[in-house]
C-alpha cells in the first residue's frame, strides 16, 4: 500500500503540472489541473481508482524519489528501481508519461499543495452561505446595491435586478426579481451561476473573473439573508392578519 501512495504521489504532481506551474504558494494551476486531469484516475483521500490514493504521498515517499518518478517513470522502471516496478505491475502497467520539462521548483510546488491537502480545500464561494458572518452579508449587500466597487469593475446587480430590502431596495427590471432567489435556487447553483453571471456584468479587464471568490460568497449570502427575511416578513405578515380577524371587535363592549 505504501508503494501505491507513493507511485500515485508522483503521478498527481506529474499532471498538475503539465497544465502550468504552481511553485511557492500558488498553487491556482495545480488545483485546476488536478480537477481537468487527475480526478479521472485517482481520489484525495477517498481510495484507490484508477490509480492510487495520493493523500499523504510526501510522508511516505521520500521527495528525492518523487522527483525523479514524475521527470521520468520509465527510466526509474527500466533502471529496476523496486518501488517503481512494483508499482507498475500493481497498476497494470499503465504507462505514465515522463514530463522531463518540469524544473525541480515545480515539482515541490505540486508536492507542497498536495501537502497542505490542497485538493480538500474549498474557494472562498463555495462555502454554504449559511455560514457567512453579518459582515459578509453586508459586504454583499453593498456590492449588490452598486454601493462598494467590484474589483473587477463592471456594472452592480441592481442595476438589472430588483430585491426586496429596506434597507435598500432596488427595482432594476432588466433581469429576473431576486428576493427569492436562493430558495429557488440553492447554494450549488448560485455559486456556479455568480462564477459566470449576466453578460451586463463583463469586467472591465477581459482576462479578470467577473466576481472574486469573495465577492461571489458576499452576494451569494446577502441573496440569501433577503430571501430568509422575505420569507420571515410573509410569515409574521399572516400571523398577524389571523390574529386580527380572530379578535372580537371592542366596539360597544362596556
Amino acid at each position: 500500500m505504501q508503494r501505491t501512495f507513493g507511485m500515485l504521489g508522483v503521478v498527481v504532481g506529474i499532471l498538475v503540472l503539465v497544465a502550468g506551474s504552481a511553485s511557492g504558494g500558488d498553487f491556482a494551476e495545480a488545483k485546476k489541473t488536478f480537477n481537468q486531469r487527475c480526478t479521472a484516475c485517482h481520489t484525495f483521500g477517498k481510495g484507490v481508482k484508477v490509480g492510487p490514493d495520493l493523500k499523504g504521498v510526501g510522508e511516505r515517499r521520500e521527495r528525492a524519489w518523487l522527483i525523479r518518478f514524475i521527470r521520468s517513470s520509465q527510466s526509474l522502471i527500466k533502471s529496476g528501481d523496486p518501488v517503481a516496478v512494483g508499482l507498475f505491475r500493481e497498476f497494470k502497467q499503465e504507462r505514465m508519461p515522463d514530463w522531463t520539462d518540469l524544473s525541480e521548483p515545480q515539482i515541490d510546488g505540486i508536492l507542497q499543495w498536495l501537502a497542505a491537502n490542497g485538493p480538500e480545500q474549498k474557494e472562498p464561494d463555495e462555502r454554504n452561505a449559511e455560514v457567512a458572518s453579518p459582515a459578509e452579508i453586508e459586504m454583499g449587500r453593498s456590492l449588490f446595491h452598486g454601493q462598494a466597487p467590484l474589483a473587477n469593475g463592471g456594472a452592480a446587480c441592481s442595476t438589472c435586478h430588483g430585491i426586496h430590502d429596506a434597507a435598500g431596495s432596488s427595482a432594476g427590471s432588466l433581469g429576473p426579481e431576486l428576493t427569492q432567489a436562493y430558495f429557488k435556487y440553492q447554494d450549488r447553483a448560485l455559486t456556479l451561476f455568480l462564477r459566470h453571471p449576466c453578460f451586463q456584468r463583463k469586467a472591465q479587464r477581459t482576462s479578470a473573473p467577473y466576481l472574486t471568490p469573495r465577492e461571489s460568497f458576499a452576494i451569494k449570502s446577502y441573496l440569501r439573508q433577503r430571501a430568509a427575511g422575505s420569507a420571515s416578513e410573509v410569515k409574521a405578515a399572516a400571523s398577524m392578519g389571523a390574529q386580527s380577524a380572530a379578535s372580537p371587535s371592542k366596539r360597544g363592549t362596556p
